[in-house]
C-alpha cells in the first residue's frame, strides 16, 4: 500500500473511531446507569430529555467526563495512527540511510532489499541503480588506468627497439664498420627504414590519445558502402599480395547507404588486414571480404586463415598494445594500436566491432554500422 494511501486511511480513521468509540463508551454508561437504579438518568435518557439531570447536578459532570473521555480517545487514536504511518516512513528511511553509509564507505556491492510496494520502492531501486552504476564506474577506471599504464609500457618497448637499432647503425657509420659505399647505403636505408616506424608508431598514438579524449573530427559522408567497399578492396589488393596476404570480396552489399568517414573507414579495414598480414603465419594467407545489409544496419565482416586465438582472449583484442597469445605474438610488427584505434572510429561512427574464432578456421572481425536515413536504396 502506497503512504498517499495509508495517510488518507489514516485521516479518515483519525475522524471516525473517535466518534465510534465516543457512541459505543456513552451506551455503556447508559447501560451501567440504569443497570444501577439511577432511575431519573434512566428515564431521563428514555425521554430523550438531559436538561432533567441539572436538577440533580449530574448533567455537568457527565459532560465533563464524555468530554475527557473523548479527548483522550482522539488522542489515543491519532497516537496509534501517527506511530504507524511514522513507522512506514522511518524504516525506508533507515534502510536508504544505511545504504548510503555503505557506499560512503567503499561497499560499492551493497544493495537495499525493499519491497513493500510503496512510493519508497522507486527510490531504493534508483539507489541500487546508482550503486551498480558507480560500481561500472570504478571497474572502469581501473580498466583504464590498466590500459594507460599499459600504453606506456608498450610505447616504451615498441620505441626502445627501433632506436636501439638506429644507435648502432649510427656507432657502425662513425667507428667505419660500413667500410663501402654498400654497407654504407645499407646501414642508411636500415636507419630509415626504423625512423618511419618510430614515426608511425608516434602517429598512431597521437591518433588514439585524439579520439581517445573526443577532440579527433570525422568528416562524415553519405556513401555506398558496397561501392566504397569495392574500391577500397581493389585498390589494397596488389599492395597486400605484395606482402604475403591474398585479400577478397567474396559477397557485396551494394546500395546500402551509411554515414561515414571514408578515410577513417580505410583505415579500418587496413589496421584489421595489417593484423592479418602479421599474425597470420602461413604462405598462403588470406582474407575474405564480404559486406550484408538487413533494415537497420549493414554487417562487414573480414575473416583470415590464421591461428585465430583463445575465445577467452577475444575481446582483448581491441585494448591498446594487445597482441594475442604466443601463437599471434609477433611484438616486432606494429604498435598494437591497430585495432584499438578501429574500435574507436567505429565507435564514433555509432557501430561496433567484435571479434570471433571463426568455425572452418581463422580469426574472424565483425563490423557493424548503422544505415543512414534512406537505408538501402
Amino acid at each position: 500500500m502506497t503512504i498517499k494511501r495509508r495517510l488518507f486511511r489514516s485521516n479518515i480513521l483519525m475522524i471516525i473511531l473517535p466518534i465510534v468509540m465516543t457512541a459505543i463508551l456513552f451506551s455503556v454508561l447508559r447501560f451501567a446507569l440504569v443497570m444501577t437504579g439511577v432511575d431519573e438518568f434512566a428515564h431521563a435518557a428514555n425521554e430523550r430529555d438531559l436538561l432533567d439531570l441539572d436538577l440533580r447536578g449530574n448533567r455537568s459532570h457527565m459532560w465533563v467526563l464524555l468530554s475527557l473521555v473523548l479527548l483522550g480517545i482522539i488522542f489515543a487514536t491519532n497516537y496509534a495512527l501517527t506511530r504507524r504511518i511514522t513507522r512506514s516512513i522511518e524504516v525506508p528511511i533507515d534502510a536508504l540511510v544505511s545504504g548510503v553509509r555503505e557506499i560512503r564507505d567503499g561497499n560499492l556491492t551493497y544493495r537495499i532489499d525493499y519491497q513493500k510496494g510503496d512510493e519508497f520502492d522507486a527510490v531504493c531501486a534508483d539507489f541500487n541503480e546508482m550503486a551498480s552504476r558507480l560500481l561500472e564506474m570504478v571497474h572502469a577506471r581501473q580498466r583504464d588506468e590498466q590500459n594507460r599504464k599499459e600504453l606506456i609500457a608498450g610505447i616504451s618497448h615498441d620505441l626502445r627497439t627501433p632506436l636501439t637499432s638506429i644507435k648502432a647503425y649510427i656507432e657502425g657509420l662513425q667507428t667505419g664498420i660500413a667500410t663501402t659505399p654498400e654497407m654504407q647505403a645499407q646501414y642508411l636505408a636500415t636507419i630509415q627504414r626504423k625512423t618511419e616506424d618510430i614515426e608511425y608508431i608516434i602517429s598512431q598514438l597521437f591518433l588514439f590519445s585524439k579520439m581517445d579524449i573526443g577532440e579527433f573530427p570525422l568528416h562524415l559522408e553519405t556513401v555506398d558502402l558496397g561501392d566504397e567497399l569495392g574500391k577500397l578492396v581493389t585498390g589494397l589488393a596488389d599492395e597486400y599480395r605484395g606482402r604475403g596476404l591474398a585479400i577478397s570480396l567474396e559477397k557485396n552489399a551494394h546500395g546500402a547507404l551509411v554515414s561515414i568517414d571514408p578515410v577513417q573507414f580505410r583505415n579500418v579495414v587496413q589496421n584489421v588486414l595489417d593484423n592479418c598480414v602479421k599474425y597470420c603465419g602461413r604462405e598462403d594467407a588470406r582474407a575474405e571480404l564480404s559486406c550484408c545489409a538487413d533494415q537497420d544496419r549493414v554487417w562487414i565482416t573480414i575473416r583470415d586463415n590464421g591461428p585465430g586465438v583463445p575465445n577467452e582472449m577475444l575481446p582483448q583484442l581491441f585494448d591498446v598494445f594487445y597482441r594475442g597469445d604466443m601463437s599471434r605474438h609477433n611484438p616486432s610488427q606494429g604498435s598494437g594500436l591497430g585495432l584499438a584505434i578501429s574500435s574507436k572510429i567505429i565507435e564514433r561512427l555509432q557501430g561496433s566491432i567484435t571479434a570471433e574464432n571463426a568455425a572452418e578456421g581463422g580469426l574472424c572481425i565483425t563490423i557493424s554500422l548503422p544505415l543512414a536515413r534512406g537505408g538501402v536504396r
